[in-house]
């Protein structure tokens, strides 16, 4: 009895033990094929620590086992790593990151498209009639006679007068001008916009890793998983703009969690 004891206590006390390990000092790289990896944002997600890289690429943060790391940019595809014992004794701990393809937003259609020609392109296109609302003027007498006393050079500007023959000139230059030259309305801009099912661009998004160590996912899982998530597939398509990285992998954590208490 006194050594099943023992034998309990030891194990409770190892238990325990590797629970409260400190975090270590972690140094590591972050490199690339092709792009500078300057300014990579590097999130302790467990510890919820925040650093980012230097000009080379390097970077220094407090770890410890079991702790997930996400690595971002704005050029390149996030990765996750769920740090282990081995990445703990590593001198320099080496990351590489693939480049992002970015999505092109919708492509509008207009209602016709131009050809080239114009004779074709003008029949259709709508053409707008502009009222310059010109039946209040005088014109009468559009070339009246005149001396050389009255034919010098006036002063028609706003401070000194502005009508000349009866015709404001500033007053008209300001119609014609208003109604030609008004401002059109600036296009609304496009949001984000994708055509891909939630669940099919996740697990493109991440590799099987990130569902089976960070998700505490089994392999069989994944796709079932993903199909839980998709239940409120229209509010989640905005989590898949590359901007909602963070967003994205802290809603499939919540869902994990969730799924686990339903389904063990």
């Amino acid at each position: 009895m006194r050594n099943k004891l023992l034998f309990f206590f030891s194990l409770f006390s190892c238990i325990s033990f590797s629970q409260e390990l400190p975090r270590k000092l972690l140094q590591g790289v972050v490199v690339s094929d092709s792009l500078e990896v300057e300014n990579i944002t590097i999130d302790n997600v467990t510890a919820k620590k925040v650093t980012s890289t230097d000009g080379k690429g390097n970077f220094r943060l407090m770890v410890k086992e079991k702790d997930t790391l996400v690595f971002s940019g704005v050029s390149f595809k996030s990765s996750v790593l769920v740090i282990t014992y081995s990445h703990m004794n590593e001198e320099v701990l080496k990351i590489k990151l693939k480049v992002r393809v970015n999505e092109l937003e919708e492509l509008i259609v207009r209602p016709y498209t131009l050809s080239g020609n114009l004779e074709t392109d003008s029949k259709h296109l709508k053409v707008k009639t502009v009222d310059l609302n010109l039946v209040n003027l005088d014109l009468s007498n559009p070339f009246p006679k005149v001396n050389k006393a009255d034919s010098a050079l006036k002063n028609i500007t706003p401070g000194s007068g502005n009508q000349f023959n009866g015709v404001d000139f500033i007053a008209l230059g300001k119609m014609i001008g208003g109604k030609i030259f008004k401002s059109k309305p600036k296009p609304k801009r496009v949001e984000f916009v994708t055509e891909k099912i939630f669940s099919e661009a996740v697990k493109e998004k991440f590799n099987p890793s990130f569902f089976t160590q960070t998700l505490k996912l089994k392999v069989e899982e994944i796709d079932l998983f993903l199909a839980f998530c998709d239940d409120t597939s229209l509010e989640n398509r905005g989590l898949l703009n590359p901007k909602n990285e963070f967003a994205l992998i802290d809603f499939l954590l919540k869902k994990s969690e969730e799924y686990l208490k339903k389904n063990r």
